[in-house]
């Protein structure tokens, strides 16, 4: 046995109010040293035989002494010193042993109250699996255990121990949150009334089932939003191109160096069908604002529409099939949408490439 067994075989300390898990702890290691029978009187402190050779029971007294303060020294080393303090009045380890079971093992009826209490009180938290609800729960239910009666009949034992299980799985079931609420209902309405471990068995199916679940999620909406193209704002994500100079970041009425053919006015202004100086001007300034704005931005969503007024309506009536055509092509040419093949030619008319200024 190497040294750190001999000096802190165990993790629990005991406090006195964590009896039951360092008991069950200790004795765990020391059935597992073959060392329980100290506890249990088993063996006793060694007497010497009759004709028993004086090397012999020497020996056999040594070997006794040794595991007997070996284990009161992992008493020690696994309590608090105002536990661990008192040990010095007894000789065997099984009067340690017996000491601490009766001083600070509790059942009476306040005890037992506290502990229903905080048995009513305990729920599952966010985030927390099944075991170690589970295990948190378990060590209640172990210090209740000890205030049970003790069945001689082995029948009547085995009915109080199905009942006790049932009444643990419904305590446990009522704590767990409601990502397990089909489950829970699924075993309260099963017949027969499934044990505790079996039902356990089924909470954790459906634990790595949600974490599936929430993985894939996960992995889903990192993958949108990965793949989701950029959004911003129409002056970004498309660029200006004027069609007169075939520079971008203008249109064609903003152009710097366009020169009208009839006035000789350069920079921005107007179209040739709109110079004051064309005697075959069939455009006037009254053209209503929604189609201007559409022209110049090269916005689609009202390019030829018109409002509902009277005036508009006067204004509009006077712009050619061709104009309209040309207007048309022209908010097309700076939108992502593809040209319309019906705007391609007019019935009765040319294109008429001198409706823009062309120079």
């Amino acid at each position: 046995m190497d040294h750190s067994d001999v000096s802190k075989p165990i993790q629990t300390i005991l406090d006195g109010t964590n009896h039951i898990l360092w008991a069950q702890s200790m004795s765990s290691f020391l059935k597992g040293c073959k060392y329980w029978r100290y506890i249990t009187g088993d063996i006793c402190k060694p007497t010497k035989e009759k004709d028993e050779d004086d090397v012999k029971f020497v020996e056999r007294h040594d070997e006794w002494v040794a595991k007997n303060h070996q284990i009161i020294t992992w008493f020690r080393n696994t309590s608090i010193p105002s536990i661990h303090l008192q040990f010095g009045r007894f000789n065997t380890a099984k009067e340690v042993w017996d000491l601490l079971s009766q001083r600070y093992t509790t059942s009476d009826l306040a005890h037992q109250y506290q502990l229903l209490g905080t048995l009513h009180h305990m729920r599952q938290e966010r985030g927390q699996s099944i075991n170690s609800f589970l295990s948190q729960m378990h060590s209640i239910w172990d210090q209740l255990a000890l205030s049970e009666p003790k069945w001689e009949c082995n029948v009547d034992n085995q009915k109080f121990t199905t009942h006790r299980d049932h009444q643990r799985l419904v305590q446990f079931l009522m704590a767990l949150i409601d990502d397990f609420e089909s489950v829970r209902a699924s075993l309260l309405h099963r017949s027969p009334f499934p044990t505790l471990e079996a039902a356990i068995s089924d909470l954790l199916y459906e634990e790595t089932r949600l974490g599936s679940l929430k993985s894939q999620r996960t992995d889903a909406v990192l993958a949108t939003s990965s793949s989701r193209p950029f959004k911003g704002n129409y002056s970004d994500s498309r660029q200006k191109r004027c069609n007169y100079c075939h520079e971008s970041g203008h249109f064609l009425l903003d152009c710097p160096i366009r020169i009208c053919k009839m006035c000789h006015r350069k920079g921005p202004g107007h179209y040739l069908d709109e110079c004051p100086k064309n005697p075959k001007k069939t455009f006037t300034s009254h053209r209503p604002q929604s189609t201007q704005a559409a022209f110049k931005y090269g916005s689609n969503s009202a390019a030829v529409t018109t409002d509902s007024s009277t005036e508009n309506s006067n204004s509009t009536s006077q712009i050619s099939i061709s104009e309209i055509a040309d207007i048309l092509k022209q908010v097309l040419c700076n939108t992502d949408n593809p040209p319309l093949t019906a705007l391609s030619t007019t019935s009765g008319s040319k294109d008429r490439t001198d409706s823009w200024d062309w120079p």
